[in-house]
């Protein structure tokens, strides 16, 4: 019994290429490498092979421009899908170096970002007469990778029934490439307890309510991050980022326009921007 895949396999051997390119094989940062391919696929095959460059479809001939801000490797393939896993073959691969000689790197401790978020954080849940942030206040604490982790303690005050306590939980991911900057909240967990003397006295009637206060609670939050916290940390980053590219032009002998290329955050070195004249 032939294996799984085997017939496959044997067709796409049969797939050849005609020519297969990427010039020029060197390019300064957001330079454009140009790829150019001719690919003969067997009209008689009983598959249907299909041409991807990078992981994506592409016709069997064709060109195509690309601006890049690192090494990349093109990887020209034949692929037959199959809902078990499709099937492929590497046709002609070329990488293309990027020179960042030019580039900058701008460094700036964790707590450019740390202390806004804990402001924010603050400010959001104080003042209201139904509730009050814990002594103390939010925490913020960075961690790898561009992780965030911002832990706020609240006291709720719940009129004719007994105070509850939520930990609102929030984890952002902050990260950025090619003038790109992304803010996501991978995370946004509320919780909600109430004392032991409550679950006596209501007979055991609120870890009922406090699951559905969790419930609400997260719907609200969400929408909260996802209107107003992220968008906030997004135009702080983008202004952070601004003011390092102008300081860069200003300074620039040939007053070239930057880019940034990379952003990185992480506890161990805090902010740190890449910006890159285009060419």
């Amino acid at each position: 019994m032939p294996r799984r895949g085997e017939k496959e396999r044997e067709a796409l051997l049969k797939v050849k290429v005609n020519k297969f390119g990427v010039v020029p094989i060197k390019v300064p940062i957001f330079g454009t490498a140009t790829a150019d391919w001719d690919v003969t696929v067997p009209a008689d095959s009983e598959f249907d092979i299909v041409i991807t460059l990078n992981g994506k479809d592409v016709a069997p001939t064709g060109s195509q421009a690309f601006t890049l801000a690192h090494q990349t490797t093109f990887v020209l393939s034949a692929v037959i899908r199959d809902p078990d896993g499709d099937i492929g073959r590497i046709l002609r691969q070329q990488s293309v170096s990027v020179d960042t000689s030019d580039c900058q790197t701008k460094p700036f401790p964790a707590s450019v970002v740390t202390e806004p978020l804990k402001n924010l954080a603050d400010s959001a849940f104080t003042g209201d007469g139904n509730f009050s942030l814990k002594p103390g206040g939010s925490s913020v604490t960075p961690g790898d990778a561009g992780l965030v982790d911002i832990h706020v303690p609240i006291a709720i005050d719940v009129p004719d029934w007994f105070d509850a306590d939520m930990d609102i939980h929030v984890q952002l991911t902050i990260t950025g490439a090619g003038g790109q900057i992304f803010v996501a909240a991978p995370v946004v967990d509320p919780q909600v307890s109430w004392s032991l003397l409550s679950n006596l006295l209501s007979f055991g009637c609120t870890e009922g309510i406090s699951s559905g206060m969790t419930q609400v609670s997260k719907l609200f939050l969400e929408h909260i991050v996802d209107k107003e916290v992220r968008p906030l940390v997004t135009q702080m980053l983008v202004d952070i980022v601004n003011s390092v590219i102008s300081t860069l032009e200003q300074n620039d002998p040939q007053h070239r326009t930057y880019v940034m290329a990379s952003l990185l955050f992480s506890a161990a070195r805090g902010l740190t921007i890449t910006a890159c004249p285009k060419s």
